[in-house]
């Protein structure tokens, strides 16, 4: 029987293991001010439209594998974090009154619940990739809150308590042997928190594309890593107003080239939504259908090179409707389909394009790739497309 198989004992067929999806509501327990952009219903809301998508059957019940959330331990986070940063956050999250919240760090509120909900946010990858390794799930997906690509070893920022990615890519070297961890970040910030702490290893790619200037500054194409790390950092930064003709290129010609050249164990996704043109932190022009066929691209590099194993773990993204509709279309895609939850359709036309043969020239010819180039998609899914129907994906 295949590894990505279970046996169907209704249908006496050979059924496709599920994806696993990690939640759990105390990560809901973090309070923040009131007009803060990373707020409970963040989470709430697109757990709720991803869970009626389920009950309704529009995400097959079967494919999905649902697991709590656990915490993850201060020695699983002292991987990439220093310990005395870890003992700090703890402190100074129980010492608050209940009810009370107050400022820790830049863009960073603490409440009493924030320590247990930020360990959980550290763990729920880790229940991700354990059900990986020990086959009961193809793939995974953890929605999680605080997010975490902006925290480094010893400092919170940009809302982001502990790394959890970072947390992720150790634990699934050190407990799976998982040793080559190809990480790709797509949310509309640099995750500078990421890019430090593995900017000397050399069996971490971590892959940002990201706008810049923004925040948090960090991100030049000339930040490519130090020592063994040298070339395993990657940096696609791209000016405000990017949409698809610029990532979808990118993707096929500059991600796609550094997986083959990396050829990871283990694909972990930095899945931030606020690239999208209706979030309110970012400037770029990516639809919900944009962020489907970016997932379903890495969900194919992954059963390419590692058999399957890709584990997205929540970012950013601060428009509710948006968010949560981007949140189920990447669950559709992690169980198999190529259908989009979305009404809200494409950004306003431009009266110019940016020049996305440029931007690919140079990081061509920065990271030594090869042209390795794949055939753009049918625009099914750029105007008119009935969502109802399935749709496929040409590649050469």
């Amino acid at each position: 029987m295949p590894a990505d198989a279970q046996p169907d004992s209704d249908q006496g067929e050979v059924a496709p293991l599920p994806t696993a999806l990690v939640y759990d509501a105390a990560m809901l327990d973090h309070d923040v001010p009131e007009d803060f952009p990373e707020i409970p219903e963040r989470l709430r809301y697109g757990m709720a439209m991803i869970e009626a998508l389920i009950e309704e059957g529009t995400i097959p019940a079967a494919r999905v594998l649902r697991l709590d959330a656990r915490e993850a331990t201060k020695d699983e986070l002292a991987t990439v974090h220093d310990p005395g940063y870890i003992k700090v956050v703890h402190e100074f999250s129980e010492d608050l009154p209940m009810g009370r919240m107050r400022k820790f760090a830049t863009d960073v509120y603490l409440s009493p619940s924030s320590y247990g909900a930020a360990l959980l946010a550290a763990g729920a990858p880790l229940i991700a990739l354990d059900a990986l390794g020990e086959a009961r799930a193809r793939n995974g997906y953890a929605l999680v809150r605080p997010p975490g690509h902006h925290a480094r070893p010893a400092q919170a920022m940009g809302f982001c308590v502990f790394n959890n990615v970072a947390v992720a890519a150790r634990y699934a070297q050190q407990r799976w042997g998982w040793q080559r961890v190809m990480i790709v970040d797509f949310d509309v910030h640099h995750g500078n928190g990421t890019q430090e702490i593995f900017y000397e290893d050399g069996d971490v790619l971590y892959v940002s594309m990201h706008q810049f200037p923004w925040y948090p500054g960090t991100g030049h194409s000339s930040e490519t890593g130090e020592g063994a790390g040298v070339g395993t950092t990657i940096n696609i930064p791209l000016p405000a107003g990017c949409g698809w003709s610029v990532y979808d290129p990118l993707v096929r010609q500059v991600v796609w080239p550094l997986a083959d050249k990396f050829r990871p164990d283990l694909i972990l996704v930095s899945a931030g939504f606020d690239a999208h043109w209706k979030d309110p932190l970012g400037e770029m022009r990516l639809s919900t259908a944009d962020f489907a066929d970016m997932m379903l691209e890495l969900r194919e590099m992954a059963e390419m090179y590692c058999g399957g194993r890709l584990v997205a773990v929540q970012e950013g993204g601060y428009h509710l409707e948006a968010l949560a509709q981007c949140m189920s279309t990447v669950l559709v895609g992690l169980t198999g389909s190529d259908g989009i939850v979305d009404n809200i359709g494409e950004p306003p036309p431009l009266d110019f394009r940016w020049n996305e043969e440029a931007i690919i020239n140079a990081l061509v010819e920065l990271h030594g790739l090869a042209g390795y180039r794949r055939k753009a998609k049918r625009p099914h899914v750029r105007a008119g497309w009935d969502p109802t129907v399935g749709n496929g994906h040409d590649h050469e």
